[in-house]
């Protein structure tokens, strides 16, 4: 347990006292939020996303490595021509003899890896301004919800990060 923070303790009418233990990692706990608010930021489908994040942490693969992961996700091989039409993958190094063509992931889809990451770790907040944020212009009642959830994530991470 950190020196700063006390447990929580819960009592029960029959004077029952619990312990809650301190979680090493919730960042996951605003996964659906991030992942909504990612995918409504930059128009990307979730399995576009999850193929992005899962191929961030290697800086070259190459299109094997990529059919590999897509086929738990039960993609069509044009996918990976799509990606690249789309600007989130490029040929870092072209076929040479028996050795496989190299890619890597764009700046687009670095930024897009590095935006989801600080944003479930609480490094940075999700913008609440309708002008950076369509979600807060409220188009339906899926952005009602989203938007609340938002706006109660950043006051945690706002309070976390000023303590």
């Amino acid at each position: 347990m950190s020196d700063n923070k006390k447990p929580k303790i819960y009592t029960r009418k029959t004077k029952k006292t619990y312990f809650s233990r301190e979680k090493k990692h919730n960042f996951l706990k605003n996964w659906r939020v991030v992942r909504y608010y990612i995918k409504h930021k930059y128009d990307i489908s979730s399995t576009e996303l999850e193929l992005l994040l899962y191929l961030y942490d290697s800086d070259i693969f190459t299109k094997k490595e990529f059919i590999r992961f897509s086929n738990t996700i039960n993609w069509q091989r044009s996918k990976f021509a799509d990606m690249i039409e789309i600007g989130y993958i490029r040929q870092w190094r072209e076929r040479q003899g028996r050795e496989a063509a190299l890619y890597e992931l764009t700046k687009k889809a670095k930024m897009i890896c590095n935006q989801t990451y600080k944003k479930l770790t609480g490094e940075e907040v999700i913008s609440e301004d309708k002008y950076q944020n369509t979600i807060f212009k409220g188009e339906n009642f899926q952005d009602k919800i989203y938007r609340k959830l938002i706006e109660k994530m950043n006051q945690k991470t706002k309070e976390s990060l000023y303590k």
